[in-house]
């Protein structure tokens, strides 16, 4: 389930911001971290996500924190109430005239593997901070833009915040962008499929007039939150008329 929040409109780093994991838990932490590398393989990464701590007004304050420490959260969801963790991550509504863009997780992605999502879409790491400590999650979108379809900045109008929701039961806030691009879908397929290592197995354009029939056809997987995130900020809600 998805709360929606009010637009942000500062990120602040706390310098004391610090993840004391209690030695207690650090054995099942590297018990799950080792598994996933091992049914994972050697593209798992262990970088750090910031992870938010404070939501007041318009600003929200956190620090950087071990992905292995969410995703043992991730996978045993009890540990939520010792390591709160609550990630800060970006989803771009990529759209040309033809569609909406979706990408599909391969077998490899620790989170929600074969199941269709937004892109771009990630969250937040440390080369998205600024000597002011602050984060600039706009550029992170970007980064993702082009890590997941090959395209540029320039091959996109400047990215547009819409949306602010947190994902309740995986403890995520997300950013959410709009995001136009004039490229017909025939070359951003084919900037996607020039990646070395791409982290989804396709990308697909959706007609607004098919979106509703692609998020409720119940033969294909949805990652968690994208068709409630749809209804609630996409700019063209006329593929909703059908449902309502």
């Amino acid at each position: 389930m998805l709360r929606f929040l009010q637009l942000p409109e500062r990120f602040v780093v706390l310098p004391e911001f610090a993840k004391n994991i209690p030695a207690i838990l650090e054995p099942e932490i590297a018990r799950i971290w080792e598994a996933e590398k091992s049914e994972r393989g050697p593209g798992l990464f262990n970088g750090l996500l910031f992870s938010v701590a404070e939501l007041s007004g318009k600003i929200v304050s956190g620090g950087f924190v071990e992905y292995r420490i969410f995703l043992a959260q991730l996978r045993r969801p009890e540990l939520f109430t010792e390591l709160r963790v609550q990630p800060l991550a970006v989803t771009g509504l990529l759209q040309n005239t033809e569609g909406i863009f979706f990408g599909f997780r391969s077998s490899r992605s620790a989170q929600q593997p074969h199941c269709w999502e937004l892109v771009p879409a990630g969250g937040i790491d440390t080369s998205r901070l600024t000597h002011s400590g602050q984060i600039e999650p706009h550029r992170q979108l970007l980064a993702e833009l082009e890590e997941e379809l090959g395209l540029k900045p320039s091959d996109v109008r400047p990215p547009r915040l819409v949306g602010f929701c947190e994902e309740t039961e995986q403890h995520i806030f997300d950013l959410v962008w709009d995001l136009e691009t004039t490229l017909a879908t025939k070359m951003i397929l084919a900037a996607q499929t020039a990646i070395q290592n791409p982290e989804h197995a396709e990308i697909r354009c959706v007609p607004w007039r098919n979106l509703e029939a692609f998020l409720t056809d119940s033969r294909r997987a949805i990652a968690a939150g994208n068709r409630e995130l749809l209804r609630h900020v996409a700019p063209d809600k006329r593929w909703m008329r059908s449902a309502d």
